[in-house]
C-alpha cells in the first residue's frame, strides 16, 4: 500500500481524532450510570468519531469504504439534536434523564437508515461508479433513489442545523442571564466554552461545505487534512470541557421549596405580570435584604444562592427574586457582589490583608472572580484603588 506524502497529515489527524475521541468516549461511559447528562455528549462524540475515521478508513481499511459512506448520514443528522440535548442537560433545573419525548429529535436520523441500508445492499460497483468515478451515472430506478435520497438527506441537515444552532444561542443566553438571579459565584457555572465549540462545528461544516463547492480550485485550505484538523479540536474541547463541566443548577436540586408557594424554577423567567406580591410586601423584603447584608453579612457565605437567602429572610425565593429586580433594580448576583466589594474596599483600605485573603474573607472563591467583580463596579483594579485612596 503506497500513501502519498500529503496524505500522511489526514492520516495522522483521523487518529488523533480517533485516538482523543476513545479516551473520552470510554471516561464518558464509566461516568454515565450516575450522571445521566452525559447521554448526549455520548452520542455526539460516537458520532463526531465515526465521522472523523474518513482518513484511517480511505488510506488504510480501504475495504470498509463503503460502510463509512452509508453511516455518514445518520451521523450528521444526530448532531445538532445531540448538542441540542446535551446544553438542555446542562441548563436542567432537575436532574436530566433521556425521556422518551427525546426521541422524535433523532427521527431524521432513524429515517436516514433507510439510505444506508441501500447503499449496504446496493451492488459495489454502482455505489463505485456514483462516488468515484467521473462518468455519468446511468439513471435506473435505484440510483436515481439514491441520489434524491442524497439531496433530501443534506436539505433536512442543513435546516435541522439551523434550527437547533438557534435556539441553542438563545437557550444558552437566557442559562448565562438566569444564573445570575440564582447564585453569587458562577464559577464552573458558565458554559461559554459550549458556545465556542459550536462555532467550531460550524466552520468546520462551512469548510466542508465550500470544499464540495471548490473541489477543482486546488486551494491549500481546502485540502482534506485541515478538515481532519478542525474535527480533533472539536472532539478535544468536547472531550475535555464536557467531563469536567456539571450542570450549572446541580447545587440548587436538592433545594427544599416552602409547601403551598408557587416558587420559580431556575430555567424559567419568573412570571411577575401575574405574582401576588403587593407593593407593600415587596418593600418590606427590600428592607430585609438589607438588613441581613448590612447587619447579618449573609454575603460571606460563599455558597450563598438565591434559596439560601429566601430561607434565611424566611420568604418564597420567586418574591425575593421579585423584589430585587423590581425594587431593587438589580439581580441577585450583583447584589451580593456589590455587599462584598463594599466590604473588600474597607480591607483594601486597612492594608492588613493581601488581595487573595480579602477576596476569601468576604465571600468570594477565587481571585479572578474578585478582580472581575471589583473592577465592574468601582471600574479600578484593587491595586488601584488602594493606591488612588492611600495616604
Amino acid at each position: 500500500m503506497n500513501i502519498e506524502a500529503n496524505n500522511l497529515f489526514e492520516i495522522l489527524f483521523s487518529a488523533l481524532s480517533l485516538g482523543v475521541g476513545g479516551f473520552a468516549i470510554h471516561s464518558i461511559a464509566v461516568k454515565l450510570k450516575q450522571q445521566l447528562f452525559y447521554t448526549p455528549l455520548l452520542i455526539l462524540l460516537i458520532s463526531l468519531s465515526v465521522i472523523s475515521s474518513s482518513g484511517i478508513v480511505f488510506f488504510i481499511f480501504e475495504q470498509y469504504i463503503l460502510i463509512y459512506i452509508a453511516l455518514l448520514a445518520p451521523c450528521f443528522l444526530v448532531l445538532s439534536p445531540s448538542l441540542w440535548l446535551y446544553t438542555g442537560a446542562l441548563v436542567a433545573d432537575e436532574p436530566w434523564q433521556f425521556k422518551g419525548v427525546y426521541i422524535k429529535h433523532y427521527v431524521p436520523a432513524f429515517i436516514s437508515l433507510v439510505l444506508s441500508a441501500t447503499l449496504l445492499l446496493t451492488p459495489a460497483s454502482v455505489t463505485q461508479h456514483m462516488f468515484f468515478s467521473s462518468d455519468e451515472v446511468s439513471s435506473t430506478p435505484l440510483t436515481l433513489f439514491i441520489s434524491i435520497s442524497i439531496m433530501i438527506t443534506l436539505t433536512v441537515w442543513f435546516i435541522q442545523t439551523i434550527y437547533y444552532l438557534y435556539h441553542l444561542v438563545a437557550l444558552t443566553i437566557k442559562y448565562h442571564k438566569q444564573l445570575k438571579n440564582i447564585f453569587s459565584d458562577l464559577t464552573h457555572k458558565k458554559i461559554k466554552w459550549l458556545i465556542y465549540i459550536t462555532m467550531l462545528l460550524v466552520i468546520n461544516w462551512l469548510w466542508g461545505g465550500l470544499s464540495l463547492l471548490l473541489d477543482n480550485s486546488h486551494m491549500r485550505i481546502f485540502e482534506p487534512h485541515w478538515g481532519q484538523a478542525l474535527c480533533l479540536i472539536t472532539i478535544w474541547g468536547l472531550g475535555f470541557f464536557g467531563l469536567q463541566q456539571q450542570p450549572g443548577f446541580v447545587t440548587t436540586y436538592d433545594t427544599a421549596k416552602p409547601k403551598g408557594v408557587n416558587t420559580q424554577k431556575p430555567t424559567e423567567v419568573a412570571p411577575y405580570q401575574r405574582s401576588a406580591l403587593s407593593d407593600k410586601n415587596a418593600n418590606k423584603i427590600a428592607d430585609k435584604i438589607k438588613h441581613a447584608l448590612e447587619h447579618e453579612q449573609v454575603y460571606l457565605d460563599p455558597h450563598l444562592n438565591l434559596f439560601k437567602l429566601a430561607k434565611h429572610l424566611n420568604e418564597p425565593s420567586q418574591y425575593v427574586s421579585q423584589t430585587l429586580s423590581q425594587v431593587m433594580q438589580t439581580s441577585f448576583f450583583e447584589c451580593i457582589n456589590h455587599a462584598r466589594i463594599e466590604a473588600a474596599k474597607v480591607k483594601l483600605l486597612e492594608g492588613q490583608s493581601n488581595v487573595l485573603e480579602i477576596a476569601m474573607s468576604v465571600g468570594f472563591n477565587a481571585r479572578s472572580s474578585f478582580y472581575k467583580a471589583f473592577k465592574n463596579v468601582t471600574g479600578q483594579t484593587p491595586s488601584q484603588f488602594q493606591k488612588k485612596h492611600s495616604p
